[in-house]
């Protein structure tokens, strides 16, 4: 049996024994006590018992303080996103749906650290297995933050909230940046069949999905919940049949391998199945469990066609190592470039089968959750655990000649176990306390082909290096926060969180030339030759306060100070060579504190909210990774300080039930202090000395004897951080007797920002607007409508994530190339949903 299926039994096992335990606690318990969730009423959860004490005509439950609380009195700056909010923007993964709040970028770079998520300009880079996400994403209460998620489809959604800012005293380790948080739907109280099919025009998409779900008893209930998705692809592939230039018959290379294929697949895309099964219980009147499980597999055609070659180019087309592709380009837009491996060169790559580039994504999760009434005390118990695995065979320098090509296998586990006790006292004393604990495995394993010029006959192997490296963790956390209410209209809230961080980290080189020929390498401070081996340590108390007044159950006013902390580490995607030192590897702790301020209301009888914040960050070691070409490497570094100082506004106003208008706006301005770091890939020409260099723009040498380069970041905004951002909208419903029509319109505006950490020249997105738009006719009860959906009608093709792109620093005097994520083009799609 596998370690992943052990782990799932396990997780099973738990939510066994603790019902089997359920009559012993029951016989101890209070009858008549609501649960948790009987208090969370969900928008367009048809379960939905009753709003929380205090709750106002209009408003909406969030779960921000891991309490049902109304938005509107809720003292944390969240954005709420809806289930019909998602079914009009048709937003089907992560990162469609951080658009729809602004300050949030999602991109899904697919290999090494598998993606970037980023809130109010705060993120993580997405190319370093090993870095932890700034951002968290925590579905039905079970944490991630591992970056793979952005790859991920969401569905049967209940809700989304967004959570700006610090939280690290309710959600533990890895948010210095902030929370998404999904909920998704759970059981109905009658039997419920929904459908939905969809057609996208432009990339040829299919999206079925079905959900069935009711009572199978008076107090047990079920949900199956399940989505197919097929696309054919919105890009196109330019790679085409070439003699390939690196071909070099005097090192004995099969014959097989003069000629490049090209790309045998010129529309890359992808294919999806996820499942979803929820049991949900309440067998007695203080006792409640939840159980949800989920899978999701997806084969797409390999991270390299998931990218694209940005420039800056010399002259129209890419180079790689200096040789120009005629079929690729150098800008963003619909059009990669990506060739296939001749079979004579897969086959000698592990996992390389017939040469076509592929990537297999399997996902499995579990999330359990028990609570019990003990009179006014509640106890909690969240049980998770994620299984990912990724592999795939690729090219990744973005040209026909695919010469950085490798196969990938990345496995990642994380089992946790949460335990809360959460009063719901009468008097003017409230708390929350509990214990948090994960362990978590990261295996990655690379077979990578750097050139197709460095065949090893003896070794029958065009492979520069084979690696294999894991690292393993250990989180230990203890939080409490208590909650005083000095009178009725004035709450003070304050607590802390411990965490203690255990991780270990090997890494070898299984097969290497020349640097990378590390098997008889002893590394300083390894007991094992060849392995390079490290351990991290770390403990961190991460406190919080909130002073809060209500001057009425319509407004809240509210302070706080916060703080953040992100557990440091080892990188994993970095190749190991013979000078390579584990200080190349690691990295610290990043951390955060400042004070966040706000305002929310309720006006016009419930019709207008409005929400306003203001705050003020300092986050220290904040992680950041760059590409050395010259190196074949990466440099992790932490930078000094980020400065973060902004605001935001949200309005939402229905002047009658048939109509609505929605906008936002925020700034953030966030800067770097005390940071000097790598420059972005740039080649010198031949001959070039110290006293004749001239170095590229923004970057200087870092002394005055060699040519190595360095970036001073100071006053500069980190990637992905603009300044401005911001979205407007409408909606309006017409009733036509038994059926309604409905229109709605989005603006979305995104400030300037650089998609790089280097900040190279080619990698700034200017600002730009996006628009969506639908059209739906449905019958009044919307037992059945039919959509017409349209997204990013503007169609711009922006910036979501940018890197230094392997082989382009080869032409002299020139800025090193790059690659960049780029964002879908435009869709229009046909949706029909019936419920039944």
């Amino acid at each position: 049996m596998s370690v992943a299926a052990r782990r799932m039994l396990l997780a099973t096992g738990i939510s066994i024994a603790a019902l089997s335990s359920a009559p012993v606690a029951l016989a101890q318990t209070t009858a008549g006590q609501a649960t948790n969730e009987d208090q969370v009423q969900v928008p367009d959860q048809p379960d939905a018992d009753r709003a929380p004490q205090g709750a106002a005509a209009g408003d909406i439950v969030v779960t921000a303080r891991r309490r049902s609380e109304s938005l509107n009195r809720v003292p944390v700056v969240v954005s709420v996103i809806g289930v019909e909010q998602i079914a009009n923007n048709n937003a089907n993964d992560l990162s469609k749906i951080g658009e729809l709040t602004p300050t949030v970028i999602v991109g899904a770079y697919k290999s090494a650290g598998g993606g970037s998520i980023a809130i109010r300009g705060v993120s993580s880079p997405a190319n370093q297995a090993g870095f932890e996400q700034a951002v968290s994403v925590a579905i039905d209460g079970v944490q991630t933050s591992d970056g793979r998620i952005a790859q991920l489809g969401i569905f049967d959604v209940a809700q989304v909230e967004v959570l700006k800012g610090p939280q690290a005293l309710l959600f533990g380790k890895n948010n210095t940046a902030g929370v998404i948080s999904i909920a998704t739907a759970d059981p109905t109280d009658r039997l419920e069949i929904t459908g939905r099919a969809a057609y996208e025009f432009v990339g040829d998409e299919v999206t079925t999905e079905a959900a069935i779900s009711g009572p199978l008893s008076d107090t047990f209930g079920a949900r199956l919940a399940v989505r197919y998705r097929n696309l054919d692809g919105w890009l196109r592939n330019t790679a085409k049949p070439i003699a390939n230039p690196f071909y070099r018959a005097a090192t004995g290379a099969p014959a097989g391998a003069a000629q490049l294929p090209g790309a045998s697949d010129e529309r890359p895309g992808d294919q999806e199945v996820l499942a979803r099964l929820t049991l949900k219980g309440e067998p007695s009147d203080n006792f409640s469990f939840r159980a949800k499980s989920f899978y999701a597999y997806n084969r797409d055609d390999g991270p390299g066609a998931a990218t694209q070659n940005i420039g800056p180019c010399t002259g129209p087309n890419p180079r790689m190592y200096g040789i120009a592709d005629p079929n690729a380009d150098c800008v963003p837009d619909r059009r990669t470039t990506i060739g296939d491996l001749p079979l004579a060169i897969a086959a000698t790559i592990r996992g390389g089968g017939d040469g076509t580039p592929y990537g297999k994504l399997t996902v499995a999760t579990q999330a359990i959750d028990l609570g019990w009434s003990l009179g006014a005390i509640r106890l909690d118990s969240t049980t998770g655990y994620n299984y990912t695995s990724y592999q795939f065979l690729s090219g990744f320098d973005q040209t026909t000649y695919s010469q950085l090509a490798f196969y990938n296998e990345q496995k990642a586990e994380q089992f946790s176990q949460e335990f809360r006790v959460t009063s719901e006292l009468d008097g003017a004393f409230n708390f929350m306390a509990g214990g948090f604990y994960q362990t978590a495995r990261l295996r990655d394993a690379n077979d990578t082909k750097l050139n197709d010029g460095s065949y090893n006959a003896a070794a029958n192997r065009f492979s520069t290096y084979q690696d294999r490296s894991v690292q393993t963790g250990n989180t230990l956390s203890a939080f409490a926060q208590a909650l005083i209410k000095p009178v009725d209209t004035l709450e003070i809230a304050g607590g802390a969180r411990y965490t203690r961080e255990r991780k270990r980290f090997r890494k070898q080189n299984v097969y290497g030339v020349g640097t990378f020929n590390t098997l008889n390498t002893v590394y300083p401070g390894s007991d094992t030759v060849g392995f390079l081996q490290g351990s991290f340590d770390d403990d961190n108390v991460s406190p919080e306060a909130t002073v809060t007044w209500r001057p009425d159950t319509t407004k809240t006013l509210f302070v706080a100070y916060r703080t953040g902390f992100k557990s440091g580490g080892f990188g994993l995607t970095s190749p190991l060579q013979t000078g390579t030192r584990i200080g190349d590897a690691d990295f610290e702790s990043e951390k955060a504190r400042g004070f966040e301020a706000g305002a929310k209301g309720l006006f016009l009888n419930g019709r207008l909210r409005v929400n306003v914040a203001a705050f003020a960050y300092k986050f220290t070691n904040l992680q950041v990774n760059t590409y050395d070409p010259a190196r074949v490497a990466y440099t992790i570094n932490n930078a000094g300080q980020v400065r973060q100082r902004g605001g935001e506004l949200e309005v939402n106003y229905s002047p009658t039930s048939n109509f609505n208008l929605h906008g936002a706006i925020a700034y953030t301005h966030n800067r770097f202090r005390n940071f000097v770091g790598q420059c972005y890939g740039y080649a010198f020409p031949t001959g070039t000395t110290r006293a004749t260099a001239v170095p590229p723009p923004n970057c200087s040498f870092v002394n005055a004897t060699a040519l190595t380069l360095q970036q001073d970041f100071g006053g500069r905004a980190p990637a992905r951080s603009p300044d401005w951002a911001g979205n407007g909208g409408a909606e309006v419903t017409i009733p036509l007797g038994a059926t309604k029509i409905a229109f709605t319109g989005d603006a979305f505006y995104s400030g300037s920002y650089m998609a790089a950490e280097t900040m190279a020249p080619s990698t700034r997105q200017d600002a730009f607007w996006r628009f969506n738009a639908s059209a739906r006719l449905a019958e009044v009860d919307d037992r059945w409508a039919v959509s017409v959906i349209g997204r990013n009608l503007s169609n711009k093709y922006y910036l979501l994530y940018a890197a230094d792109r392997t082989g382009g620093a080869s032409v002299p005097g020139a800025i090193g190339e790059q690659r960049g994520v780029v964002a879908r083009g435009r869709e229009i799609a046909l949706q029909v949903s019936g419920r039944f």
